[in-house]
């Protein structure tokens, strides 16, 4: 059994990804990393019947070289308006643990989930690395097990959940810095305990208040996202949750209401006259959540909404002062 694993997080393609298994969730539909990879496997002639996997039940592919990884491991989980925090801390010790049939496994790959449907990126980060470390510590896992690789798309995301991964596991008992690159040496001992972040995420997320953030999900707005928006939610101590518009569809749209529903705040940037955030908005109204609304240009403003207070912002950090001074005055 393996004393030590190196954890690391790179930017790239879950696809191209050299690893000896990649772990996968069927949400009873493909979504994201999971399609991507789903699509490449049914190219080679692998029946997509045979990785829909039902809720519970896993299944381990052989991938005819389709992906980089030449095994990919399903795991059938709820459908994705479900799969939370606790649901991506639950799969990743569902992973580990089937995962010991398989003892000469090295190396593992895997993504975030949760962020492009609606999740805080860290918590969802958190929650992942949180599972597979706390499942590592009580001796599940492949007896050969000598690397995790989280892979993120996005060059600047990467960026971001390092920062929060630091936080989760930069001062935990039996973890250190690797000597190159960007990582973590994760010792198994009975000492080990997860640092707040970490320990939290999945275990108590739903307890935690949140910011709904509602918003055109297009490249230019995506600076004003993180940079205008995130940065002060998270200064007021909330976690702050967005859906991209592009995977709309039942579950999702449920899930939608069920955070407005619960959420302590929703924001809600105008600009660009988008229709679902208008939508949003006027279901947040509909329910009596606090809402603050954002703007570009006055000029951007439809319907009735003109009537109301909004925030006009000149530029990323006039959003940052006027949103971090607008979340202070929060009951």
């Amino acid at each position: 059994m393996s004393a030590a694993i190196d954890l690391v997080l790179e930017a790239g393609n879950i696809t191209d990804t050299r690893a000896d298994v990649v772990l996968l969730k069927h949400a009873q539909s493909f979504y994201g990393a999971d399609q991507a990879v789903a699509s490449r496997l049914v190219q080679v002639g692998i029946p997509m019947a045979s990785f829909s996997v039902p809720i519970g039940d896993h299944v381990f592919i052989e991938t005819r070289g389709a992906i980089g990884a030449p095994l990919a491991l399903f795991l059938g989980t709820v459908k994705l308006g479900k799969f939370g925090y606790h649901e991506i801390r639950q799969f990743a010790a569902r992973a580990l643990k089937a995962l010991e049939s398989r003892p000469d496994i090295r190396h593992i790959a895997c993504t975030v989930h949760g962020p492009n449907y609606g999740l805080d990126e860290d918590e969802a980060a958190l929650a992942l690395v949180g599972g597979l470390v706390e499942a590592f510590m009580r001796g599940a896992g492949p007896q050969g097990l000598e690397r995790i690789t989280v892979v993120e798309l996005q060059q600047k995301r990467a960026e971001r959940l390092r920062t929060a991964l630091e936080r989760g596991l930069g001062k935990s008992p039996g973890v250190e810095p690797l000597t190159s690159g960007w990582g973590f040496r994760v010792k198994r001992t009975s000492q080990h305990v997860q640092a707040p972040p970490m320990a939290t995420a999945g275990a108590q997320s739903l307890a935690k208040p949140h910011a709904f953030v509602a918003m055109p999900f297009a490249t230019e707005m995506e600076d004003v996202y993180h940079y205008g928006i995130l940065g002060p939610v998270k200064a007021a101590g909330l976690l702050c949750e967005r859906v991209d518009q592009a995977v709309f569809e039942g579950a999702i749209i449920q899930r939608i209401k069920e955070r407005i529903d619960t959420a302590k705040v929703v924001i809600a940037d105008l600009s660009m006259a988008n229709p679902n955030v208008y939508l949003e908005v006027g279901y947040a109204w509909g329910k009596g959540r606090p809402t603050i609304l954002l703007v570009r240009d006055l000029k951007e403003l439809k319907f009735d909404v003109a009537a109301y207070r909004c925030l006009v912002y000149r530029n990323i950090r006039d959003l940052e002062t006027q949103l971090s001074r607008e979340l202070q005055h929060l009951g």
